[in-house]
């Protein structure tokens, strides 16, 4: 696996947050009326998005100390 570039973290973590948000606010509607379509390419991306921001946390806790 290549090199992570790790510099845009926060703006990737903050967008996570308010997918979060718009993903819980969707929830609360009644089941009947819920976007099913937008939901669940909402989920995918945030999905993908955490494991992505998984992989830029690992990488710059590896960039702090080469020894541990």
């Amino acid at each position: 696996m290549g090199q992570v570039i790790t510099a845009f973290y926060g703006v990737f973590e903050e967008k996570l947050q308010k997918m979060k948000k718009e993903i819980k606010k969707e929830l609360q509607r009644a089941k009947s009326i819920r976007r099913k379509d937008w939901l669940k390419t909402q989920l995918k991306e945030a999905k993908s998005m955490r494991d992505h921001l998984k992989t830029m946390k690992k990488e710059m806790r590896t960039e702090e100390c080469p020894h541990c």
